[in-house]
């Protein structure tokens, strides 16, 4: 039996949009072996079903050649081009691990039908020894990944069973009241004209780094119902779904001295002289923390600090999430339980709800039930005289 499969993604256009492109390809069994054959580009379905009666012919003569033993550097091309065209922002530290790690250490000429279990765990096992169990996870992420497309793309019949290690808890550092003043005091001194500004929204919107860097005056609405419903609208996310984010005062503030005039608030909010994106703010950023006297801090924690204060100032889990654009809700509750403070405060909540009855309490009005058997009166002396309670 032969299928056509179609195979579906989408890339961003010139203009930010999401342009959608489908390839076609087949699924047929010969002689007993499985085959799945695609191409992008297959770009109809006739050329598919072409690719397919011409492949059904040659097992008909007899000319049936065992599948190609394609390489692993062949899929390694593959998989970065569809990276590529789907837009990831992986895409970089995806081609980095392939050039550095993975192609040198499995052979970029090894046919990707080769690549099995064994192979796979003794480079764990290696790399345990030289780099951090979350790297090493990191690296094999990409070769699993990698090998399920493959395996779609009809490079090998079944992908090898890899065992991922287990990541340690991930860092969590956050600035305190006092901590974020001394910071943006320092942002404000800064040369950079944007850091302050940026900062800012960070802290009081949890946005990444990039997000905030690639914002355009288009998403930004600081005047909707009075600055009631003020928020931004987020398309380049990390998991490639958009989301709002709304705005407090103080974001509003820090975003309308970036540009006062309004009939100016067009293209990029952090932009050069010449109208493009504002570049990195990694040295400013550097800077003002050394002047703050604040040290292992990165940019990022700046959304950790968000999150703390918002859950610490009794905000609930399930906003937060939506907030921080977290696809599951295991990822934000890493902050239901960050400051002894915040917890203190929780238990306070309850002070009234069970209290000890006035008097001469409840060890005393036992032990005076007639009723009450002679060794358990003998405990609750020992209670009493524990306590300091008068007989």
């Amino acid at each position: 039996m032969a299928t056509i499969i179609t195979r579906t993604w989408s890339s961003r256009g010139p203009l930010g949009r999401r342009v959608r492109h489908v390839s076609y390809g087949y699924d047929v069994r010969i002689n007993g072996q499985r085959e799945r054959r695609w191409s992008a580009d297959w770009t109809t379905e006739t050329q598919a079903h072409e690719a397919l009666t011409a492949r059904l012919k040659e097992a008909e003569s007899g000319r049936v050649a065992p599948p190609a033993d394609r390489t692993l550097g062949a899929l390694a091309e593959a998989y970065l081009r569809y990276k590529a065209d789907t837009g990831k922002r992986s895409l970089k530290e995806d081609r980095r691990i392939l050039a550095r790690q993975l192609l040198p250490a499995f052979g970029a000429d090894r046919p990707v039908r080769a690549l099995n279990e064994t192979l796979i765990a003794q480079y764990e096992q290696r790399r345990r020894g030289q780099v951090s169990a979350c790297t090493v996870s990191n690296e094999l992420s990409v070769l699993r990944h990698m090998l399920r497309l493959g395996m779609r793309w009809g490079y090998l019949d079944r992908t090898p069973d890899i065992e991922m290690p287990k990541k340690p808890e991930g860092r969590l550092r956050y600035l305190d009241e006092d901590e974020i003043g001394k910071l943006l005091g320092a942002c404000a001194r800064s040369r950079n004209p944007y850091l302050a500004p940026i900062v800012t929204l960070a802290l009081n919107t949890g946005t990444r780094k990039a997000e905030i860097l690639g914002l355009t005056w288009e998403r930004v609405e600081l005047a909707a119902d009075y600055g009631l419903s003020a928020r931004l609208t987020l398309y380049r996310t990390k998991s490639g779904k958009p989301r709002g984010v709304p705005l407090n005062a103080d974001a509003i503030a820090a975003l309308a001295e970036v540009e006062t005039d309004e009939a100016r608030r067009q293209g990029p909010v952090f932009k050069r002289r010449d109208g493009t994106t504002w570049g990195q703010i990694r040295t400013a950023f550097t800077t003002a923390l050394t002047r703050a006297g604040i040290a292992g801090f990165r940019f990022h924690d700046l959304r950790h600090t968000f999150a703390s204060h918002f859950m610490m100032r009794g905000g609930n889990l399930y906003d937060l999430k939506e907030i921080l654009g977290h696809s599951d809700i295991t990822m934000t509750m890493r902050y239901a339980h960050l400051s002894p403070q915040h917890l203190r405060a929780g238990m306070e909540r309850l002070e009234g709800l069970a209290r000890v009855p006035a008097g001469r309490g409840w060890a005393h009005k036992w032990a005076q039930n007639d009723r009450m058997e002679p060794q358990a009166k003998a405990t609750v002396s020992q209670v009493r005289d524990s306590l300091g309670t008068p007989p």
